[in-house]
């Protein structure tokens, strides 16, 4: 459970946060509603048993300069619980680590992995040669030790074992070659545009330091860049193929990749269920004002607002908030305008470690491991997705957009849809392409579930996700001087170069609630979050001092008031109904 909202930081500021920031193989503290600290203990006061594992690790293969290794030997289970605690996940991660000799001088393997929960194998890498392979093996359990409060934290036990004998060199007179890493795409996708990824080749230094070059199709062979990264740049729909070649004095080798681009599926209207019409949020309420909302996934129990504070849209936890819970909401609460709130069932599509359906795929789970990625920064309990792997991802898509469904939520937020972010940040190098791929797929199958689908963030994509979706969540765009079209205007990513709002491809949330469709003839809903803990946005009563921080009037001029007219609201970072100062006046 979220604690606080994925703040944005600057490119800058991630770059420099990425040198000191260690990816762990699990996670150090879980997320827990109302900051709940992690403990070993369980509810009762009974110790957490750690996980037990049977066997002897063994590090198997040939410790050779381009060969594979594997780690053997070992089974895990999760530990005997106490009585009233349950167990959330359990997953088994693998850290390999290149030393000066078996006891220790160890640093990073070089064909490391960012997803560590599938890296049981490893080949080694040419810098391996002459040193001993470490071997390190995690297993972590999750448990909820309070249902009541959502209290839960990971119990890790690790066992580790390093190579007998030192890694030997690539063998003389034998070509160079290199392989493939971080992720392919599918055999079929939408995405017009790949980065592809190879490791540093393995070689013998007698024959030379080999050169690398790649081609794209029937292109000229081109030098691979610094990194071994390649970037294909637009691609038409139809069949296509990327070749790496390395060569040295001993000779040459090639590999290729195969794929086909198809065009990204239509969005498709909302098919109501035989229970509940499809319900579109309302740019404007009847009142003519933009439509109020309450953001409470920082709670367990979704909590009412009545009075003067009442509104007609709660987003709320789609896996904690119970279907009764949604029944309440739609039959007996007041709303602001509406006869009674709508419910919009929060989904993040990171890899969260506390949710039931987190566990790798080997432990029962809808990951497979090697779709996870880094840590996302500030939360340590989640990672990164590679949005290439959509048909490994699609269970996991369906299984929660349909409990989204069973429940009765009329539409699904979906949160941390930008895998396409740097590397550095996701472990993975993805295009916006990447995540249009999946997103058309998401965004089409909450639609066929009978509920609208809010976007979230990622202004620079806006002009599409306003196709496939219904309205928005946005954070922080008043701070960060991003909520229009008009702030945006020259800027660009993967070919697409943000315009005014006439424009053909505006980005900013205004595009959003001047999209008049025939579900919503004034336009989509965007619900805009501001937060206390920012010092920027000052509270209505508070005195506030200019230039470094704006006064409440100001901001609900500026986001609230036409021509934005979004839902604007100052919050508490923690989203646990702390703080409730909706525009025009906090009340």
């Amino acid at each position: 459970m979220k604690t606080m909202p994925k703040l944005r930081i600057g490119t800058a500021a991630m770059a420099a946060l990425a040198t000191v920031i260690v990816v762990a193989l699990t996670t150090s503290s879980a997320q827990a509603v109302g900051r709940h600290r992690v403990s070993a203990v369980s509810q009762s006061g009974t110790s957490m048993p750690p996980p037990v594992a049977t066997g002897t690790l063994t590090i198997n293969g040939q410790f050779a300069d381009g060969s594979i290794v594997r780690a053997e030997g070992l089974t895990w289970n999760p530990g005997s619980l106490p009585a009233g605690d349950r167990l959330l996940t359990f997953e088994v991660g693998y850290d390999w680590s290149s030393c000066a000799s078996a006891s220790g001088g160890c640093r990073v393997a070089e064909d490391s992995t960012s997803t560590p929960f599938s890296a049981r194998s490893y080949r080694v890498g040419h810098t391996d040669g002459g040193r001993f392979l470490r071997l390190t093996e995690v297993a972590t359990e999750v448990v909820e030790t309070n249902a009541t409060t959502f209290a839960q934290g990971p119990h890790s036990t690790s066992s580790s074992v390093a190579s007998s004998t030192e890694v030997t060199g690539y063998r003389s007179g034998r070509a160079p070659r290199t392989e493939f890493v971080n992720g392919t795409p599918e055999a079929t996708t939408g995405s017009t545009s790949e980065y592809f990824s190879v490791d540093p080749p393995h070689y013998a230094a007698t024959d030379g330091t080999p050169t690398m070059q790649y081609r794209i199709d029937t292109s000229s062979w081109l030098a691979m860049p610094t990194g071994d990264v390649f970037y294909t740049g637009n691609l038409v729909i139809g069949r296509h193929r990327v070749d790496v070649r390395t060569a040295n004095s001993a000779g040459a080798t090639d590999i290729s990749f195969s794929w086909r681009v198809v065009p990204l599926p239509a969005p498709l209207p909302c098919v109501p269920r035989p229970d509940q019409a499809c319900w579109y949020p309302p740019h404007l309420n009847s009142l003519g004002q933009p439509m109020r909302w309450d953001w409470q996934i920082g709670l367990v129990t979704p909590q009412e607002k009545t009075g003067a504070s009442a509104v007609d849209l709660y987003d709320i936890d789609g896996f904690l908030t119970t279907a009764s819970e949604v029944s309440t909401i739609h039959q007996t609460w007041t709303a602001a305008t509406l006869p009674h709130p709508k419910a919009v069932c929060y989904l993040d599509v990171a890899w969260e470690e506390y949710r039931p359906d987190a566990s790798p795929e080997s432990y029962g789970g809808k990951f497979p491991a090697s779709t996870l990625g880094k840590v996302y920064f500030g939360f340590p309990a989640e990672r990164w997705l590679d949005f290439r792997q959509l048909d490994a991802l699609k269970p996991m898509l369906k299984e929660r957009i349909n409990m989204c469904a069973q429940k009765g939520f009329d539409a699904v937020e979906i949160d941390d849809i930008d895998s396409f972010d740097p590397p550095s940040t996701t472990g993975f190098h993805l295009t916006p392409g990447d995540a249009e791929n999946f997103l058309a797929y998401t965004f089409n199958l909450i639609h066929a579930d009978g509920m609208t689908a809010l976007w979230k963030n990622s202004p620079l994509l806006s002009a599409w996700g306003a196709r496939y979706t219904d309205g928005a969540v946005v954070e922080e765009c008043y701070v960060s001087q991003q909520c229009d079209a008009s702030q945006f205007v020259g800027q660009g990513i993967d070919g697409t170069q943000c315009t005014a709002l006439s424009g053909p491809t505006p980005c900013g949330w205004d595009d959003f609630t001047t999209d008049d469709t025939a579900n919503q003839p004034n336009g989509k809903w965007v619900g805009e979050a501001e937060y206390v803990q920012d010092h920027y946005v000052c509270k209505p009563s508070a005195a506030c001092r200019a230039p470094h921080r704006s006064t409440f009037l100001a901001y609900c001029q500026a986001v609230y008031a036409p021509p934005s007219g979004f839902s604007a609201v100052l919050f508490n970072v923690d989203l646990n109904d702390r703080v409730f100062l909706p525009c025009p006046d906090g009340r």
